[in-house]
C-alpha cells in the first residue's frame, strides 16, 4: 500500500499545540532573488484547505523583501511569487531566516539558512528534481530520508515518494508518536498503520447500507486528501485513470452534474488508477475536473482501493451519504443524474 495510506494533509492539518505558548514568537524571512525587481513574494498557510496570506511585499531594486508573521503553529507554510513557484517551509516560530533562490523559485537549489528544518526539505527537493534521478532511486532516497528524520515532520514531504511505503509509514508513526504524541499528524498515521492491517483481511466491499472503507490517498500536490474529510456531504466516490476511455467519455456527465450540484451539498472523491503522475493529472486539467479531491497512489490495478472496495473494471463509482453508508453503486449517465435529482431535486 502506497503512502497514501496516511491521514494526514502537508498544510491543511493542524497540531494541538498551545497557541498561547506560540503566539508572541515572531518569525522573519529576508530573501535575496537574482534578476527579481517589483515582483510580489508572499508568505502562506493553508487551513482547511483555504490559502491564508500572512504577509506579503514588493521585491524592492536591489532583488530583496521581507516577510514576517507571529507564526504560533509548528507547520508547513510556503512563500510563493505572483502565486506561481514556491518555496516550502516548515516553520516553528521565533526563527530568522534567510533565503536565496533564482527569480521564480523554480530552481530548488535555493539556500535556507536559520530553519533547519526548511533547510533539509530542500536538500530533499533539491535530490528529488535533480537530472538523471530513477523512481527507484528517489524511492530508496526517500525512505533512507524517513528513516533518519522519523521524529521530524519533514517527513512528509518524502511519504510521496517512498520505495517501501510499508516500512515507511511504519516509521513514521513510531517517529511522530514521540515527538507530537498528541498531534492530528500522529493519529492519521496511527489510522494509516491500521489501514495497512485492514488491507490483509478479506475485501468488504461496496455492500450497499455499510459505511464506505476509509480511503486516506495522496492528491497531486502532495496533500493527503481523506474520505472520512467529507462527511456531511452526498460524495461519489469515482474510479477512473486517464488511460480508461469509458472513464473520459463518462467525465462531461460528472462534471455537469457536479456543478449542478455542488452547491446543495454533493462532492465528487476521484480516485485514478494511474501509475503515471504527468497523464493523471494532465486528463484531470483537459477533463477540467474542477473538484479539490483527487487522489491516487499510482499502483494502477495493485492499488489498495481495488482490494478494499472489490471491483474489477473502471469506471466504477459508489455513491455514499452524508453518514458516509453506501446508497448506491455502479451508478452511471442518466442513472446517476435521476439519483441525484431524487436527492437534490432538479
Amino acid at each position: 500500500m502506497k503512502n497514501n495510506s496516511l491521514r494526514f494533509t502537508i498544510t491543511a492539518l493542524l497540531l494541538t499545540l498551545s497557541v498561547s505558548v506560540l503566539a508572541q514568537k515572531k518569525t522573519e524571512i529576508i530573501g535575496k532573488m537574482k534578476k527579481a525587481r517589483g515582483e510580489m513574494v508572499y508568505l502562506q498557510h493553508e487551513v482547511n484547505k483555504k490559502v491564508v496570506t500572512l504577509d506579503s511585499c514588493k521585491v524592492n531594486f536591489f532583488g530583496k523583501y521581507k516577510l514576517k508573521t507571529g507564526v504560533v503553529l509548528h507547520d508547513f507554510y510556503r512563500i510563493t511569487m505572483d502565486n506561481k513557484e514556491s518555496i516550502l517551509l516548515l516553520l516553528k516560530g521565533g526563527e530568522k531566516i534567510k533565503i536565496k533562490s533564482s527569480k521564480d523559485f523554480s530552481d530548488k537549489n535555493y539556500s535556507i539558512k536559520g530553519s533547519k528544518d526548511s533547510d533539509l526539505i530542500q536538500k530533499y527537493l533539491a535530490v528529488k528534481t535533480s537530472k538523471g534521478i530513477t523512481k527507484d532511486s528517489l524511492g530508496s532516497y526517500a525512505n533512507d530520508f524517513v528513516t533518519k528524520n522519523a521524529e521530524s515532520m519533514i517527513i512528509f514531504v518524502a511519504l510521496g515518494d517512498v520505495k517501501d511505503p510499508k516500512k515507511a509509514i511504519i516509521e513514521a508513526e513510531k517517529g511522530i508518536g514521540k515527538s507530537y504524541p498528541n498531534s492530528i499528524y500522529h493519529n492519521s498515521l496511527k489510522n494509516a498503520v491500521k489501514q495497512l492491517n485492514q488491507a490483509k483481511r478479506a475485501p468488504q466491499g461496496a455492500q450497499i447500507g455499510t459505511v464506505a472503507p476509509e480511503l486516506n490517498m495522496v492528491s497531486p500536490d502532495g496533500k493527503i486528501i481523506t474520505l472520512e474529510s467529507l462527511r456531511g456531504k452526498y460524495v461519489l466516490i469515482d474510479f477512473w485513470a486517464s488511460w480508461c476511455g469509458p472513464c473520459r467519455r463518462e467525465n462531461p456527465t460528472v462534471v455537469r452534474l457536479y456543478n449542478k450540484y455542488k452547491d446543495k451539498g454533493f462532492d465528487v472523491y476521484s480516485v485514478s488508477l494511474d501509475k503515471t503522475k504527468s497523464r493523471w493529472v494532465g486528463a484531470i486539467k483537459q477533463d477540467q475536473l474542477t473538484w479539490p479531491s483527487h487522489v491516487s497512489d499510482l499502483r494502477g490495478w495493485g492499488s489498495a482501493a481495488t482490494r478494499l472496495y472489490g471491483f474489477r473494471g473502471i469506471p466504477y463509482t459508489v455513491l455514499i451519504d452524508k453518514e458516509g453508508k453506501i446508497i448506491a453503486t455502479r451508478l452511471r449517465g442518466a442513472a446517476l443524474e435521476r439519483k441525484l435529482e431524487s436527492l437534490f431535486g432538479k
